[in-house]
């Protein structure tokens, strides 16, 4: 059995909620990989905005450790290639 989150709340450091993003439509994209396909967030702050993000396709990928630190983030348009 695979646990998936279906919600997850974003909080500032005072405790105030400042984004939500709900986790939808889980899809079998191939490979083994199983995600959701439908991804929607919304910020209390800003009443009536929403954002969606709908996944179509997905490829598997391998990244060295090292694009995941800030020193690599000026780079990370090389990502897309």
């Amino acid at each position: 059995m695979t646990t998936r989150p279906t919600e997850m709340e974003c909080c500032a450091a005072s405790g105030l909620l400042i984004k939500t993003l709900r986790f939808r439509d889980t899809k079998d994209f191939g490979g083994g990989i199983k995600r959701p396909a439908t991804i929607e967030t919304d910020s209390p702050p800003y009443k009536n905005y929403k954002s969606v993000m709908l996944y179509v396709k997905i490829k598997k990928r391998d990244f060295p450790d090292e694009v995941f630190s800030l020193n690599y983030l000026p780079r990370g348009e090389d990502l897309r290639k």
